[in-house]
């Protein structure tokens, strides 16, 4: 099989592919150079193996951005939010443009037909299409929505002004969906809807809430990416447990990334679920990836594997990203480990 073939299978739950796929959704220029110096994105993908290959953020490379102020690496973004770099690949909000709720009224969302929206989408599928599955970032309810009215507002206004947040998700969903529908004609696999619902602790809001206000937006997601042909990876942060029956109701193809230190147990979901979802992720990438050894990875490795891979429906990835606090030696360790125990049929 090769790596489209692989994740495919995994996706689509029926039986094993020969090997346990892997993917990273983001891998830092700097774990990328110190693993092989001087190589691009498509050449590392190449060279260390993986089964998907994305954008990698391309949407923030600094040659497509307009500064605001180069010095202090602040810029605005297409949608109008103040965003300032730092050493990692994703830049953080600064400043919404959405102040009040009249704001709204005169707020015109980004082109989903703009000539840059799919950034370089069709280089990838030139190069990739049925050799690695491609995966394309789309949002759901929460991100965008979030992003424009700046994330404390919004939260308060789930409590003190839900019409707003269901006006913020309709016009942040008139460029979402199209979107994605956009990347799925032109290659996309699988869509990964990107947007974070929790914390280490709980989601950011009340189950009653998510199901009124956000869950209707993720479901349209969903079936936006599904009806123009590609696979639903959910991808948030955090324990999101008191949400994750509504979320499998929308029936996505699987989870990511089912992040350990915040309580979500692939085990758990595994035995929940069966092999209703494809589960991808739960090797830590803060304390394990971040500061532990080899040998903790590979354990990891193991273990993941034990809980969720016995029967296949199981991609093997970091509970995140590879940040760039990530010690190359576990990314390496991390895709080793798979190469010597993840052949069907498993011996564990």
């Amino acid at each position: 099989m090769n790596g489209f073939e692989r994740v495919k299978t995994a996706l689509e739950r029926r039986r094993t592919p020969d090997r346990v796929p892997m993917m990273e959704l983001v891998i830092d220029p700097v774990v990328m150079q110190a693993i092989y110096p001087g190589c691009s994105y498509y050449e590392f993908a190449d060279r260390f193996g993986l089964d998907a290959v994305g954008l990698n953020r391309s949407t923030w490379e600094k040659e497509n951005i307009h500064w605001v102020d180069e010095a202090r690496h602040l810029f605005r973004d297409k949608w109008g939010v103040l965003r300032g770099f730092t050493a990692e690949s994703s830049p953080y909000p600064v400043e919404a443009p959405i102040k009040s709720p009249d704001d709204l009224k005169h707020y015109t969302p980004p082109d989903p037909n703009a000539p840059d929206a799919l950034a370089h989408l069709p280089e990838v599928v030139a190069r990739y299409k049925g050799k690695k599955a491609i995966f394309f970032m789309g949002r759901d309810a929460y991100f965008n929505p979030a992003h424009i009215r700046g994330v404390e507002n919004f939260l308060m206004d789930i409590v003190l002004n839900p019409r707003l947040v269901h006006d913020l998700i309709e016009v942040c969903q008139s460029h979402d969906l199209p979107l994605i529908r956009r990347a799925v004609a032109a290659g996309a696999d699988i869509i990964i809807l990107g947007d974070d619902y929790a914390d280490k602790n709980s989601p950011f809001m009340s189950p009653k809430h998510f199901r009124d206000l956000f869950l209707p937006g993720l479901k349209r997601a969903v079936d936006a990416a599904h009806e123009a042909g590609a696979y639903v990876l959910k991808h948030t942060d955090g324990n999101y447990n008191a949400i994750l029956g509504m979320i499998v109701e929308t029936g996505v193809d699987g989870l990511h990334a089912i992040e350990p230190p915040a309580g979500m147990s692939l085990k758990a979901i595994r035995q929940r679920y069966g092999n209703r979802l494809c589960l991808c992720g739960n090797v830590d990438c803060g304390p394990l990836l971040t500061w532990g050894t080899p040998k903790e990875v590979k354990a990891a490795v193991r273990q993941c594997f034990k809980d969720a891979a016995r029967k296949g429906a199981y991609v093997l990835s970091s509970s995140n990203s590879i940040h760039s606090s990530v010690k190359p030696e576990n990314f390496v360790a991390m895709r080793d480990a798979r190469d010597e125990l993840g052949t069907y049929p498993l011996k564990l």
